[in-house]
């Protein structure tokens, strides 16, 4: 084997360090002499010696640990809640701070709030409108999940899949009493020129619209949940929607159905009074195909307005609806062909959500999902004998 001629050299270095020197160059000097012992002789297949060749050490990879107070350090991500419980009032200090909550960047929130008794088709309508966003409308929709709890995005989904036909879709019950939904969707439209819009559908229980009518035989009656008065007193864009269901009987020792109505309209009058501010809002006449069928004696000899309509069945509330505002509209909703077995949607009918989701978008970015006729079309169209 060839002599190394810097062996005795770095003896002497390695001794000098150990002597007490605590420079570098010390634990360099092992890591060659470690190197060192790990040469070997190579004979080529001429029996010559060849010169000593070094093999890699095998190093050992340390181990990363975490860096404690690092400001690189990775956050951990905001756990959802499951739910909304509102199965107790909102503290005052609750209040406030959700008060507080909503007013910040206010003027680009849209909130939709349904009002109506139990079973009168408010979340099938929410469930039509997402349905015709996400199907038929040209943009970007979607479910926010960062503002979502984990019900909610159940419920989105769970209401997808009933429009939508999916074979063992679960079924649709009453929203919880204890609970409430707010579904925030993101709305994007394919013309640019058109502003994006985020809309937040609200899913209570009837139970909680019934709250808002005083009897003393309830405890707590004759007022709106506070969860909901925040969103009426807050300063974001809000929409209100009465539903009303000509199919569903009143019961026995229960609270008539336009009473309901009539008691919500009191409590937002109050509010728009006191704080000097207006809510647009719309009548849905709900589940029109079984008014189509039962009363359509009635429908007809109204010339088929369901302005007309709600005037004459239920008066107590329409009048005083209509009179507060000619902007207050009416629609008799209906969202397609039921099965008689079951609540699937055999064919869904886009008409009614469109023109629901139509009269939000312009009511809260005052400009129309779709390009309206200007004066010139609208004359042209005249001078042609054309409606426009």
């Amino acid at each position: 084997m060839l002599k190394n001629p810097y062996k005795n050299q770095k003896i002497e270095k390695l001794k000098s360090n150990e002597e007490g020197n605590d420079s570098i160059d010390s634990v360099d000097t092992r890591a060659e002499l470690e190197v060192e012992k790990d040469t070997v002789s190579t004979l080529s297949t001429e029996g010559k010696v060849l010169p000593e060749i070094s093999l890699p050490k095998k190093v050992d990879i340390p181990e990363f640990t975490q860096i404690k107070d690092s400001k690189y350090k990775a956050r951990s991500h905001k756990v959802r809640l499951e739910k909304r419980d509102v199965s107790e009032e909102l503290t005052q200090d609750q209040y406030h701070e959700r008060l507080t909550e909503l007013n910040i960047n206010a003027e680009n929130k849209h909130y939709v709030l349904f009002f109506g008794q139990p079973a009168s088709g408010k979340t099938w309508i929410i469930g039509s409108i997402l349905h015709y966003m996400k199907n038929y409308l040209e943009g970007m929709v979607y479910l926010d999940a960062e503002k979502t709890t984990e019900s909610e995005e159940e419920l989105f989904y769970q209401l997808q899949d009933c429009f939508n036909g999916v074979i063992g879709a679960k079924t649709l019950t009453s929203t919880d009493t204890k609970q409430y939904f707010e579904l925030h969707i993101s709305f994007t439209p394919r013309d640019s020129s058109k502003p994006p819009m985020n809309i937040v559908f609200i899913d209570a229980s009837g139970e909680h619209s019934e709250g808002g009518f005083w009897s003393r035989h309830r405890v707590d009656s004759g007022k709106l949940p506070n969860y909901l008065m925040a969103i009426l007193e807050s300063k974001v864009n809000t929409k209100l929607t009465f539903v009303y269901d000509q199919s569903l009987q009143d019961e026995k020792g229960g609270i008539p159905q336009v009473n309901v109505l009539n008691a919500v309209f009191t409590h937002i009058q109050n509010i728009q009074n006191n704080q000097k501010k207006f809510f647009p809002k719309a009548l849905l006449l709900s589940k029109a195909d079984r008014i189509f069928t039962n009363d359509y004696s009635t429908v007809e000899r109204n010339g088929y307005d369901p302005m007309n309509y709600a005037l004459e069945k239920i008066p107590a509330f329409a009048n005083s609806f209509f009179n507060e505002s000619p902007e207050n509209k009416t629609i008799f909703y209906r969202m397609g062909t039921f099965s008689s077995n079951s609540d699937l949607i055999l064919d869904f009918d886009k008409e009614c959500p469109e023109r629901l989701f139509r009269w939000l978008y312009k009511e809260g970015t005052k400009v129309s999902i779709v390009n309206e006729p200007t004066c010139w079309d609208k004359f042209k169209a005249w001078f042609k004998g054309e409606s426009k």
